[in-house]
């Protein structure tokens, strides 16, 4: 198994000035450490009330959205047994033998999906859905990129999005695909090159690496743009934990310094980035990075949106999708943005456990 379970345990003991900022930390990280742990029972208690024990959702045991992040999940929210029973249902009921997940969803949320459900198969132990996902995955990578190359109507020709292909980078990383991974992490790392010193960072590109230098039109941009207010980090939350992990297989630190200059890039932006409605997960992707670096502003970091976060949980332990607050959000839109945000206050909880 990959490297994927390990690391979220390591705390940071600083050094303050004097004993009354010492003892005011103290207080505050003890404050934070129970938020953290008291919003993780929230979302596990909503996890059992919402899943039956052989796996199954529920609200609508048919509807394959509830399942694709679940069983990574429950395991950060500490049922990994219950979350590889999730995994089981997958396997049963929504992936065909060419291992392509059922649903009605366009096909690059279907990639997307696929590689959430593989990632969360591999640390379930579920190796048997996780192998024949990952088979698909590298079916649909393109030979010379490593990214997840489609038809793009928006674009007009056929592109890569880092999002939806770290998704994929993701799951390849943990099932062990070490030259599918690294063809991916390169072209990320020289995406980050071309256009880390830029006023915005463009999110697609063609076969040949080359970026498609403009926003896509409607709500998401496909871009990162420091200019404009609301913006979205949790997209560079899959080419973090890609590069974080590409860099444990091959045991090469240009991947972790390609990571730090993604979170370096985010953090440019006029705004505090952890205020953003679609910053979620960028924080449990900092603490992967974290956990390899070492480097304190990172932990910092995903502390202080885990405490944004923290404070916009809603009383059933799920959180109502951002930007506007969407309360009426369909179920299963609510899950998968809140399996976001639990993402990182989960991965707090369990770091601060240690």
């Amino acid at each position: 198994m990959s490297g994927i379970q390990q690391r979220y345990k390591t705390a940071l003991v600083g050094c303050l000035e004097s004993p009354v900022r010492q003892y005011l930390s103290s207080f505050n990280q003890e404050k934070n450490v129970s938020s953290y742990a008291e919003s993780s029972q929230k979302v596990r208690s909503w996890l059992q009330q919402s899943f039956d024990r052989d796996g199954r959702c529920l609200i609508d045991a048919e509807d394959a959205r509830y399942y694709y992040k679940t069983p990574y999940l429950m395991t950060m929210a500490g049922l990994r047994d219950r979350g590889a029973r999730v995994a089981h249902q997958v396997t049963d009921n929504f992936v065909d033998d060419a291992g392509e997940l059922v649903s009605s969803a366009p096909l690059e949320n279907r990639i997307y999906a696929m590689g959430w459900l593989a990632l969360g198969a591999t640390i379930t132990e579920r190796f048997d859905l996780a192998n024949i996902l990952a088979d698909r995955l590298e079916h649909y990578q393109d030979r010379n990129s490593g990214g997840i190359v489609l038809v793009d109507e928006d674009a007009g020709e056929e592109v890569a999005e880092v999002c939806f292909s770290g998704g994929a980078g993701m799951a390849l990383a943990a099932v062990g695909r070490r030259e599918a991974t690294r063809k991916m992490a390169n072209t990320f790392k020289a995406l980050i090159v071309e256009q880390g010193q830029a006023s915005c960072f463009y999110n697609r590109f063609r076969r040949d690496g080359s970026i498609l230098a403009r926003k896509a039109g409607g709500e998401w941009e496909k871009a990162y743009d420091l200019q404009e207010d609301e913006q979205r980090p949790a997209n560079f939350a899959t080419v973090v934990n890609s590069l974080v992990w590409t860099a444990r297989v091959w045991r090469e630190q240009d991947y972790l310094v390609a990571a730090r200059r993604y979170v370096d890039f985010v953090y440019r932006h006029r705004q505090n980035p952890a205020q953003f409605g679609r910053a979620t997960k960028f924080g449990w992707a900092m603490l992967n990075l974290y956990a390899e670096t070492g480097e304190p502003d990172l932990l910092d970091r995903a502390r202080e949106l885990g405490d944004v976060l923290v404070a916009k949980q809603s009383a059933d332990g799920l959180w109502n999708p951002q930007p506007g607050n969407v309360a009426d959000a369909p179920a299963w839109s609510r899950l998968m943005y809140s399996s976001d945000c639990a993402m990182t206050v989960c991965a707090l909880a369990n770091l601060d456990e240690s």
